[in-house]
C-alpha cells in the first residue's frame, strides 16, 4: 500500500468517525459507528505491518502500540478508566521502541539531555494540568487521578523518547512521530477538561482530529525511521 493511498483511506474514514462522533456522542460499544472509530487506528496498524521489514522490532512494537491504541478506541466507549488502560499500554510500547532504537545507536549526550528536559518540561505541565482540573471544575475522584496522571506521565514519555530518537538518528523526518505524540496529549487534554473541569461545545469535533492526526503521524516512522 503506498503512503498516498494510505493517507487518503486513512483520512477519509477519520473525516466520517469524526463527525460521526460528533453528531451521535452517546453510543453503545456494539454500534457500527465504534467500529467506524477504530477502522482508521487498523489502517494504521496494517500500514506499518505492510511495511515490516523480516526482523525489524522497531516495526513490531510500533505495531503492538498500535493496536493497543485500537483497543483503548473502543474502550473508551464504554468507559475512560478501561480506556485509559489500554492507552497507558500503548504509550508504554512507543516509550520503549523509541528508547530501544536510541540505546541501539550511539548516545549523544547532549540529546539525552534535551530528551531529559522536554521530559521534565511536560511533567511539569502534567502537574500543573491536574491543578488545574482540580481548581474549579468537580470534584475528581482521588483514583481517577492518580491513573490519569500516571497516564500523563506516560505519554509525556512518549513525546521526549520520540524526541531522543529524532536527534539521534537525525532523520529528516524523524520529527513526524514527535509530532504525533505531541497530538496525543493535546487530545488527551481536551478530553481531560471535558469530562473533569467543563463541558466543552462539541468536543469530539476537537478531541479526535488532533487524535487521528496523532495516530496518523505516529504511523509514519515507518517511513521516518529505517532500522
Amino acid at each position: 500500500m503506498s503512503l498516498l493511498i494510505y493517507s487518503a483511506i486513512f483520512w477519509v474514514i477519520a473525516i466520517i468517525s469524526s463527525i460521526l462522533q460528533d453528531r451521535f456522542p452517546d453510543v453503545k460499544v456494539t454500534s457500527y459507528q465504534t467500529v467506524v472509530k477504530a477502522i482508521p487506528t487498523l489502517l494504521a496498524l496494517g500500514y506499518v505491518f505492510y511495511a515490516l521489514p523480516s526482523g525489524s522490532l522497531f516495526y513490531i512494537l510500533l505495531g503492538i502500540a498500535l493496536f493497543f491504541c485500537m483497543l483503548g478506541d473502543v474502550a473508551m466507549e464504554k468507559d475512560i478508566i478501561p480506556g485509559i488502560g489500554m492507552f497507558l499500554f500503548a504509550h508504554l510500547f512507543f516509550t520503549v521502541n523509541f528508547v530501544w532504537q536510541a540505546v541501539s545507536l550511539t548516545l549523544n549526550f547532549t540529546n539525552m539531555l534535551f530528551a531529559i528536559a522536554c521530559l521534565g518540561g511536560f511533567v511539569v505541565y502534567v502537574f500543573m494540568f491536574i491543578r488545574y482540573l482540580q481548581a474549579s471544575g468537580p470534584e475528581v475522584p482521588d483514583f481517577v487521578l492518580k491513573a490519569g496522571s500516571f497516564y500523563f506521565i506516560l505519554v509525556s514519555a512518549t513525546i521526549s523518547t520520540s524526541l531522543l530518537l529524532w536527534l539521534t538518528t537525525g532523520a529528516l523526518w524523524g520529527f513526524l512521530p514527535l509530532i504525533g505524540a505531541l497530538f496525543f496529549i493535546i487530545s488527551d487534554s481536551i478530553i481531560a477538561i471535558n469530562e473533569f473541569h467543563h463541558k466543552l461545545s462539541r468536543p469530539e469535533l476537537l478531541i479526535m482530529p488532533t487524535y487521528y492526526l496523532a495516530i496518523f503521524l505516529l504511523s509514519l516512522g515507518v517511513v521516518a525511521f529505517v532500522f
